[in-house]
């Protein structure tokens, strides 16, 4: 993508991002443009951040698409979209109330670090983190749907594994 363009589709309908994406909304397509900087992304490497969203899309049953990246100076640009969800961003006690329903355990109930655990048939135990309020949408149904999740592997080859396993390679 031209750096250019993104840059005009940010300004278009901005909306409030965080420390790892820019975000606008594509209000003809009712989906979030969101660029993350490569440098500050939340994962070890382009490959984990990529596999996140596959992961996400997997799990959460997100419809997460890459659009491409660009250069802007010397910086990579990744671009995504997603589904715009309606709703507000609940508060811990609400956020882990709602994740539990998704079959998410809190391993440390007094942090404030966004990390949890659930049980998954094929992997085992499987550890999510940044989900913090902020990367969270309660929708108006009260249901609580996850916009920026990440996932923990040991190192790259327990990622691949783990990929695999889910036919998701």
């Amino acid at each position: 993508m031209k750096a250019e363009a993104v840059r005009e589709m940010l300004e278009a309908n901005p909306m409030k991002g965080g420390k790892e994406h820019r975000v606008a909304f594509l209000v003809d397509q009712k989906r979030v443009f969101k660029v993350a900087d490569a440098r500050r992304l939340a994962t070890e490497s382009i490959f984990d951040y990529l596999t996140d969203l596959v992961l996400s899309n997997h799990y959460f049953d997100d419809d997460i698409q890459l659009e491409g990246f660009c250069q802007e100076g010397d910086r990579l640009l990744v671009i995504t979209t997603q589904p715009y969800i309606s709703g507000i961003h609940p508060d811990w006690t609400e956020l882990r109330a709602g994740l539990a329903r998704h079959k998410l355990c809190d391993p440390a109930p007094r942090s404030f670090g966004g990390n949890f655990i659930f049980d998954d048939g094929v992997l085992g135990e499987v550890d999510v983190f940044d989900l913090h309020p902020n990367n969270v949408i309660q929708d108006k149904n009260g249901w609580l749907n996850p916009i920026d999740a990440h996932f923990y592997f040991h190192d790259r080859e327990a990622r691949i594994a783990a990929l695999s396993k889910l036919d998701l390679m």
